[in-house]
């Protein structure tokens, strides 16, 4: 097939590739005093809203997830080979069932890093949202009180604030 100036049609594929090659070559230079912090902190969303994730080496990112559940939080999701390891909220709370996992010191460290707009625990210890005495609904289940889908189970316990 032809257009009418008797070039060939680029297949789709060949478009979405030609379109990947210039968006990878695209340079954008941001320049504020380095004493502005509402700068910094706007243009380092501005670059983390750019990246999917952060690649940190030796197989390890934190990838960057825009809150996708009415009233719950941004969050990072920490992965070494592609898999998934914790995820943390934007106040520090644990995320997708991370309650009680010690991030090590390339999570804390990468966090605070390349998302410094997040609270990032000291120590590294995801917290559980639930006070001590609470029961997991996971708990319940097993003991016949709640017959929950996991989906909706998933999505009751990473929203609860």
């Amino acid at each position: 097939m032809t257009s009418g100036g008797g070039k060939g049609l680029e297949s789709f594929k060949e478009h979405m590739a030609k379109e990947k090659a210039q968006r990878s070559t695209r340079t954008v230079f941001y320049h504020f005093d380095t004493s502005d912090r509402v700068a910094e902190v706007v243009i380092s969303l501005l670059l983390n809203e750019a990246k999917p994730y952060v690649d940190l080496g030796k197989g390890r990112a934190i990838r960057h997830h825009k809150t996708h559940i009415p009233d719950t939080q941004d969050h990072l999701h920490f992965l070494v080979k592609r898999t998934n390891i914790a995820a943390i909220n934007k106040d520090g709370s644990a995320h997708d069932r991370s309650h009680g996992v010690q991030l090590q010191k390339w999570a804390t460290d990468g966090a605070k890093k390349n998302f410094p707009d997040f609270h990032i625990p000291d120590d590294g210890l995801l917290e559980s949202l639930f006070a001590e005495d609470a029961v997991l609904l996971s708990e319940a289940q097993d003991h016949g009180n709640v017959l929950l889908p996991a989906e909706v189970q998933a999505i009751a316990e990473s929203t609860v604030l």
